[in-house]
This record gives C-alpha cells, structure tokens and sequence, in this order.
C-alpha cells in the first residue's frame, strides 16, 4: 500500500480506543491473576494438619451451679476439671467428703454481688466465643506444621485473674482470664489502676497473640542467667517472628503489642535507636538492671524521648531476626530457635539500620 494510501485511509477512532480500552482491561486482569495465584502459590499450605482443640468455659459453669443442688453440681465440676478447679480457688480442697464449709465459700463466691457483675459483663461480651476459637485454631495449626512435636493444650477460660490474660496450668493447660480483653474503655480497670500502658492492649484481638506468645515463652524458655542485652533482644525479636509466621495475616501491631504510631516512631527513628545502643555499648551488659528495662513494658523506654514507646530493645531484636531470616531463607524456624549464638544472628542479619 502507497503513503498516499494512507493518507485517505479513514479510522474510526472511536473503535480503536475501544479495542484499546478493553486489552488494557485483559492486561490488567491477567496481572492482577498473576499476583492474586502468586500469593496463594506462596501462601503456606496447612490444609493437612489437623488438631484437636478443646474450650472448656470454666467461669460459665461455675457461675451457673444451682445453689438448690449445689454439692453435686460442685462434685460435678471437680470431676470435670481435676486439679485446675482446685488451683482457682488457690489449692483450699474439702477436708472430707461430709464437709459443706467448703461448698459455703463457693456459693458465697459466685454469689458476690461485684464478681457476679464481673461475670455477666464478660458473658456478654464472649457469649460466642467462635470466631475467637476459629483464629486460634488456625494459628496453632501453624504451629503444629512448624513445630510438629508441639502438644495442643486444652484451652480454659475464666474470671478474676486479673492482669494475667493467657497464662499455663501444668503440661496441658492454656489459662484465658477474659475479663482482660473487655476493650480499655471498661470500668474495672480503672478501679484496678491498671496503667494505661497495658491496658491498652486489654482487647480481643489479643487473645490470640497472647495465647501464642505464652506457648512459644514456655516450649522455648529465656534463661536469663550470664545474658546479655543483646541475648535478651534476640529472643524477644524471635518470639515476635514466631507470632508473626502462626498469624500470617495479621498487623505488626498485633504481633508486636506496640501501637502503630509506636511502630512508626520506631521506625522513623531505628538509625538513631540503635546509634543509641551501640554508644552507650549496652548490647553486651550483663548488668540485668541495666538491660532489662530496654526489653519490657513501660509507659517509655528509659533514656529516649519521651514519645518513645516501651520495649524499644524488644522491637529492635524483631528487625535483627526478621532480617536475619531474609537473609537466609534456607533457614527453618526450628533451626532459628535453636541457633542461641546472638552475635552470629546479629552478624549474619547484616542488620544496619
């Protein structure tokens, strides 16, 4: 065909922008599928790990014992939960099966006007329990598939144990006290005196966290004996890691306990956090009374802005592991918990900031 074919060639423009249109469409839908399909080839694959999870909602059954029949419906709880029903009520036991004092102080017990307050307050708040039970289902079939020899524990809820949220009773226990995961807003709080920076966290949303982080505490305990601030950091930074792997979808603030404008200030500020720890050369103090206070809770972290949050060394060993594990993606997470040489993890994370 001639130029001057081309020329008096007539396009219908209108048509072409369509046909256009559309293949951008197609071109972004097949990328779009590309990325959906990648993340779900990438995304872990636990259909196959199966676990028997067990909730035994101990503060309705107590708090639901009929007062007309109270010494076997009693009996009938001690049967049901062993030794944990002894440990509630602080080890006191019957001094023989004809003794009803000991039935007396349990009625009395649920009878209480502010405890039964508590009570009908949490049974509102997690009369179903499902959802929550469905999430922490999933995260301990996590990890079940990373920790194979991991024993699932029997959950247990409860009231009035304040400020120990999920807690351990012998080898197969899993203690939830709910009444520490009504929202901040709730009353009893305030009348505790419990500091904001905890009760901050005193919601739902942390049960599971909690759960976890009380199982992974207890499967791989921190000797604090002859360690250092970096020892210490390391497996703080490990325990979060771990939580962050057993709740895949879950926000950093959930994994990490801080508030993300917490995360954001650290992570605005990470260059001049770790300037300040190598400065100061606290990595490797021995001194507890020095260290610790770098590595748990508080309203601030000791010797930064006042802006700064709690737990800053803590925050600082998750980026240390986290680093470290992308570094070396060969590396399993069994292998990660067992590697207790801090200086090796932190030399091999390449960790700047």
């Amino acid at each position: 065909m001639k130029i001057s074919q081309f020329e008096n060639l007539k396009i219908n423009w209108p048509l072409v922008i369509g046909y256009c249109s559309f293949a951008r469409v197609l071109i972004f839908f097949f990328l779009f599928s590309i990325f959906i399909f990648g993340c779900k080839s990438k995304r872990l694959d636990i259909s196959n790990i199966k676990i028997d999870l067990k909730v035994e909602r101990f503060e309705k059954d107590l708090f639901s014992v009929d007062s007309t029949n109270r010494n076997a419906a009693i009996r009938n709880l001690t049967t049901k939960y062993g030794d944990f029903f002894y440990f509630y009520f602080n080890d006191f036991r019957w001094q023989s099966d004809s003794d009803r004092s000991w039935d007396d102080s349990i009625i009395a017990y649920i009878s209480d006007t502010t405890l039964h307050a508590l009570y009908d307050s949490v049974e509102k708040r997690f009369s179903d329990f499902t959802s929550i039970e469905k999430e922490l289902n999933t995260s301990l079939r996590y990890f079940k598939y990373y920790f194979p020899e991991t024993s699932i524990p029997t959950i247990i809820t409860i009231i009035n144990s304040p400020g120990h949220g999920a807690f351990t009773y012998g080898d197969s226990i899993l203690c939830i006290a709910l009444e520490d995961y009504m929202s901040p807003q709730f009353s009893f709080y305030k009348y505790l005196d419990i500091p904001n920076y905890l009760v901050r966290r005193f919601k739902p949303e942390y049960i599971v966290p909690n759960c976890l982080q009380v199982m992974i505490t207890k499967q791989f305990p921190f000797d604090p004996t002859s360690k250092k601030l970096l020892d210490a950091m390391v497996y703080n930074g490990k325990v979060m890691y771990l939580k962050s792997q057993f709740m895949p979808e879950n926000i950093d603030s959930l994994t990490t306990g801080f508030r993300n404008k917490d995360l954001k200030w650290c992570s605005d500020n990470e260059k001049e956090i770790w300037k300040f720890f190598i400065d100061k050369n606290l990595l490797y103090s021995q001194d507890p009374l020095e260290y610790m206070k770098f590595v748990n809770d508080g309203p601030t972290t000791s010797g930064m802005p006042p802006e700064s949050p709690g737990n800053v060394g803590s925050w600082v060993g998750w980026r240390i592991v986290s680093s470290y594990m992308k570094k070396h993606p060969e590396i399993s997470l069994q292998q990660l918990m067992s590697e207790q040489d801090t200086q090796k993890i932190l030399t091999d994370s390449r960790y700047k900031p």
